[in-house]
């Protein structure tokens, strides 16, 4: 089992694995140093259980890099951009398709075949202001295994343009790579029946790590 820790009990779930990433990736010449110190970070979360215990895991993730983190679960589908675009919430999980659709009705490029291109596409129809990092492996339980017309659903943390530090940034990108569907399917489940809440159900996967 990797712990998630990098200062004692204190400073839970950015532990071996997001150290190594932190510390080992800075090869395009901007130093970590050169990063503001860490500030207050509030995740905002969606009314699904999904979307709430990936909000959990980004936030002890984050408190391990040394920012000092709330959460705020069960926004309205229509207020996270505004929320985002006032400061009130710092970053949100959110599906890629879904979220390109939203910024871009328009858009063609939406085939759950070719999830790159999607996040690329993301990428391009970002309002100035609003950055996201790495796409993650999961994909929304509820498009999963659906038959025709799809949007890819990956996860990605959609956030404020510079409000995080790059050890931040890295972070959450380690998320990205160890987060499949299967666990959040089984994640979400977990707590639609009650058994945990989005925060037990996060420090649990995170301590499986």
């Amino acid at each position: 089992m990797r712990a998630w820790t990098v200062r004692g009990r204190a400073g839970q779930a950015a532990g071996a694995l997001v150290l190594a990433a932190v510390l080992g990736g800075c090869s395009t010449g901007s130093s970590l140093t050169d990063d503001p110190a860490p500030g207050p970070i509030t995740v905002g979360a969606g009314e699904s259980a999904e979307s709430q215990v990936v909000a959990e895991i980004y936030a002890e993730v984050l408190r391990g890099t040394g920012s000092p983190v709330s959460t705020r679960l069960g926004l309205g589908a229509g207020d996270t951009l505004a929320m985002l675009d006032s400061g009130e919430v710092t970053l949100v999980p959110e599906y890629t398709g879904p979220l390109l659709l939203q910024l871009n009705p328009n858009a063609t490029v939406t085939d759950p075949a070719d999830p790159d291109e999607v996040f690329a596409e993301l990428n391009r129809s970002l309002p100035q202001g609003l950055s996201v990092s790495d796409q993650g492996l999961a994909e929304d339980p509820a498009t999963t295994g659906e038959e025709g017309e799809r949007a890819a659903a990956n996860v990605v943390p959609l956030m404020r343009a510079g409000a995080l530090t790059t050890a931040q940034v890295k972070a959450l990108n380690v998320v990205a790579g160890e987060l499949t569907s299967e666990d959040l399917a089984d994640m979400g489940e977990t707590v639609r029946g009650g058994e945990r809440s989005p925060g037990r159900v996060a420090g649990d996967w995170l301590a499986a790590r």
